[in-house]
């Protein structure tokens, strides 16, 4: 059945867990906590996990050891775990054994299935969904006020007190995955020393203000024709070390708001309200909402169409340049030459 996100903690406290758990989506921090404390609650603390916990990476799948795992019996623990990762690689060969399983589950297993975005056609999640048995989670991407409130108890549990236009800003970086959140948390409590209070300054100070800015100097060159430029920004953006990804997911999140921010301009919100909604850096609003009038809808949603593409190729072993200069060729290439700032 399905399980909204709020309500499985309650359903643990219960004390019984179902003979399967799908966690799946794109908040990959939110699945890696979840699925621990389910092994907490399935092993306990001080089991030989090895004896009561085997883990299977769904793209290789040994189908036969994993049924044998699944329906042996616990040693120490009242139940055993096996955990089923990257569910959404599952070749199609194997997916009749995992539905199979779970028409008949052992009951002396908790089967743990996790994944990331899995289409409501694909069927280990409709299994999971359908049946009363077992639990469905999809884990979304926080929204911008509740990630603002995730930062800030992030930072408070371990011992800083952030201001609010700094929580603004690193917000307005980030986009709702928790795992690149912790991430760059890390970062900026390494670079804080023993310092416990953080302000806008000290965020600016840890990635530097041209690189703030690098996202929308690459997308006014992008839509205004400018190749050049904007490879240009991208030279300089890898040899400062950047991580090439990082600035695609700028890029990306930078797409995700203007088509968001368009939305709610054509409600009739106010720039204001919008900017404080969508974590917009407060030195960006200007060129925020002139990228929103000059930039049609259309063009948001190939560009974005364009950077998922890129992104899902780098993380596949694609060459650096290669991807990121063929990305910038094909979106400005549908974009006729003109004066930055004046389309």
């Amino acid at each position: 059945m399905k399980v909204k996100q709020n309500d499985i903690a309650g359903l643990r406290q219960r004390g019984t867990l179902p003979p399967c758990i799908l966690l799946y989506g794109q908040d990959q921090g939110m699945i890696q906590r979840e699925s621990q404390l389910i092994r907490q609650q399935v092993l306990g603390e001080g089991t030989e996990e090895g004896f009561d916990h085997e883990s299977f990476i769904a793209e290789a799948l040994d189908e036969e050891r994993f049924l044998t795992a699944c329906r042996a019996f616990p040693f120490f623990s009242e139940k055993r775990l096996v955990t089923l990762k990257e569910i959404d690689k599952l070749p199609a060969g194997s997916r009749k054994t995992v539905i199979d399983y779970l028409g008949k589950p052992s009951p002396s297993t908790v089967l743990l299935i996790l994944g990331g975005n899995l289409p409501v056609t694909h069927p280990v999640r409709k299994q999971c969904e359908q049946d009363k048995r077992h639990w469905a989670v999809a884990y979304f991407p926080l929204d911008p006020s509740n990630l603002r409130t995730w930062l800030r108890n992030h930072l408070a549990r371990a011992g800083y007190e952030v201001e609010a236009d700094a929580l603004r800003f690193l917000a307005g970086r980030l986009d709702g995955d928790t795992l690149s959140a912790e991430a760059e948390m890390e970062k900026l409590m390494l670079f804080m020393g023993n310092a416990r209070r953080i302000g806008l300054d000290e965020c600016l100070a840890m990635v530097g203000e041209t690189r703030v800015h690098s996202g929308f100097g690459l997308m006014e060159a992008l839509f205004s024709g400018h190749v050049g430029q904007a490879m240009a920004i991208l030279d300089r953006v890898l040899a400062a070390g950047d991580e090439p990804l990082q600035l695609l997911g700028l890029l990306i999140s930078r797409l995700r708001r203007l088509i968001q921010a368009r939305a709610m301009l054509a409600a009739g919100e106010e720039p204001q309200a919008v900017a404080r909604k969508l974590n917009i850096f407060w030195k960006e609003n200007d060129a925020f909402f002139a990228q929103c009038r000059q930039i049609r809808e259309p063009q948001l949603a190939q560009g974005l169409l364009d950077c998922l593409e890129a992104d899902s190729a780098l993380k596949s072993g694609g060459e650096t340049e290669r991807v990121l200069g063929g990305l910038i060729l094909r979106i400005a290439a549908r974009h006729p030459q003109s004066e930055p700032g004046t389309r």
